[in-house]
């Protein structure tokens, strides 16, 4: 497949008032088309091994869409011809917005087949730029959230704690919670006895209050131990 026939399909699948709606919830300086989601999904599937290769290198994105059609393509092309770590970060510095770290986050399926291996990408990740460390911490939260790792996450969210950026907070704050979800007493120790910083602490309370999969009892505990 030509990159003109891909343009081609991506423009006949857009929707613009959809665009605008994506624009609105994550900004990026990429154009933005209004192609969902799915079809782009649908649209990497379509692409040959073969082409896969030739696109990876060729396709300059200029669309929020075309980013994410390379991030589908580099996870296929992972996950059957394993990790290239220079491949890997070349593709993570096009990111701009949080969408584009975790959609592609969430397709590295492989990252559960060799975990020690990709915990050494995401302390590498964990160095660099806001959507690097991003993408270090959901990692984390997609594939490191169990009895074997939990101890790991809590650390590496301790190196990144006095981040500033917005999206690095907002995504420490999350990770807290899925945290907590899975271990509410290692997580409320966790909480109560490390100096993190307010606003972190504050996010991950309310994500923690918010959710439907934490008892009444520890939302409770949390707000008052914690908060008061």
């Amino acid at each position: 497949m030509k990159i003109s026939e891909i343009r081609e399909k991506l423009i006949n699948l857009a929707e613009p008032e959809y665009g605008d709606f994506v624009a609105k919830g994550a900004p990026s300086e990429y154009l933005v088309m209004g192609v969902r989601i799915p079809a782009i999904r649908r649209l990497a599937k379509e692409i040959s091994v073969e082409d896969t290769e030739r696109i990876l290198v060729e396709l300059k994105p200029k669309a929020r869409e075309e980013v994410h059609l390379l991030s589908f393509l580099l996870a296929k092309k992972i996950s059957k011809k394993g990790l290239d770590e220079k491949e890997l970060f070349k593709h993570v510095q096009r990111f701009d917005s949080w969408e584009m770290v975790d959609l592609f986050c969430a397709s590295l399926k492989c990252v559960k087949k060799n975990r020690e291996q990709w915990l050494e990408v995401i302390d590498e990740l964990l160095n660099g730029t806001e959507f690097q460390v991003r993408m270090g911490l959901v990692l984390l939260l997609d594939f490191y959230v169990d009895a074997d790792y939990i101890e790991v996450v809590f650390d590496r969210i301790l190196r990144v704690k006095n981040r500033e950026e917005y999206y690095i907070k907002m995504a420490a704050a999350w990770l807290i919670q899925k945290c907590f979800v899975r271990f509410p007493d290692l997580t409320f120790s966790f909480m109560k006895n490390v100096d993190l910083p307010a606003w972190i602490l504050k996010k991950a309370i309310s994500k923690i209050r918010d959710s439907y999969q934490v008892e009444e009892e520890w939302k409770n505990r949390v707000k008052c131990d914690i908060i008061c």
